[in-house]
């Protein structure tokens, strides 16, 4: 019960990411631009101030999809080393 609210909580925090990825970088690049003026400097600050936590790529945690089990993930196939054992065992991978 536990593991699938993690699963579900990274799945939102991988969703919020790729939905504001792009309005990130350009606030990035308009605050960063020097030929604006400075009002707008700040109104673009503010703005991507007030995106969520989740937008940030460091607020994700690479997590066991099968278990949702954090520690210990491998990166190709996103499962804990316990769920990969258990499958190459049964012969589930390749």
């Amino acid at each position: 019960m536990r593991e699938q609210q993690w699963i579900l909580i990274d799945n939102y925090k991988r969703k919020i990411f790729v939905k504001t990825e792009i309005k990130k970088i350009i606030l990035k690049g308009v605050v960063k631009n020097s030929d604006i003026t400075n009002s707008l400097k700040y109104f673009t600050f503010y703005k991507k101030n007030k995106l969520t936590r989740f937008s940030s790529i460091t607020r994700q945690v690479n997590r066991c999809f099968i278990s949702g089990r954090p520690w210990y993930v491998l990166k190709i196939s996103r499962m804990s080393r316990f769920q990969f054992r258990n499958e190459s065992s049964f012969g589930n991978l390749p």
